[in-house]
């Protein structure tokens, strides 16, 4: 999982978050996308509800930890 994805990698270099969204699938609302739009363009992650809970965990402990 520690594995660098294969094209564009930034490295080194913070990537500034601009906005983000939730695309849910109309055949599967548990599913959907996650849209961040950054400064080198939009992240396209397709995720699931228990992956978005998990997301909601990990934000709410960043948030906290101000």
């Amino acid at each position: 999982m520690n594995e660098p994805l294969q094209g564009y990698v930034r490295t080194n270099v913070p990537l500034r978050i601009l906005g983000t969204a939730i695309q849910k699938s109309p055949g599967a609302p548990s599913e959907g996308f996650l849209e961040i739009s950054t400064e080198d363009g939009v992240l396209r992650l397709s995720i699931s509800s228990d992956a978005a809970r998990d997301l909601q965990i990990d934000l709410d402990q960043f948030i906290g930890e101000k």
